[in-house]
């Protein structure tokens, strides 16, 4: 794997920590006498989870080496993207209140982070990345 890429991939996956701050919207839903729709307590939970489990899995992917490791990335990686998408979605059928975020901020926000998200997912797929966790040599590797 070369440098570029394994720092594009920690950066994309770095740039989705951001998420972590979701904790501090769930007092807001409704069910909690806050403005915002129920709807948005699923989302802002997954984000929550998967924000808090960033550093580890920067952690992994620096420091581990093993399909494992590779298979825990790419998973990550899959249902922080797929959690994005039930954000839009959620924006779509519920949407935030404009107290909180304008509808042009959430879909923009959600929409770049989400992109982030398979690009780096994208990236794991890579022949020299695969090779790099699996240890085996990309060159002799037949071509893709």
């Amino acid at each position: 794997m070369t440098r570029t890429t394994k720092w594009a991939i920690a950066l994309l996956m770095g740039a989705t920590i951001f998420r972590a701050q979701t904790i501090l919207f769930l007092p807001e839903v409704q069910m909690f006498g806050g403005p915002a729709p129920d709807g948005w307590f699923g989302p802002w939970l997954s984000d929550t989870i998967i924000g808090l489990a960033v550093p580890v899995m920067l952690y992994l992917f620096w420091t581990r080496r093993s399909v494992a490791v590779w298979g825990a990335l790419v998973a990550y990686n899959a249902v922080g993207a797929f959690d994005y998408s039930q954000g839009l979605i959620t924006q779509a059928i519920s949407p935030m209140p404009v107290e909180m975020a304008s509808a042009a901020t959430v879909y923009l926000g959600i929409g770049l982070f989400m992109v982030a998200q398979l690009v780096a997912l994208g990236l794991l797929f890579r022949r020299d990345v695969i090779a790099d966790f699996s240890g085996a040599d990309v060159r002799s590797a037949p071509p893709a």
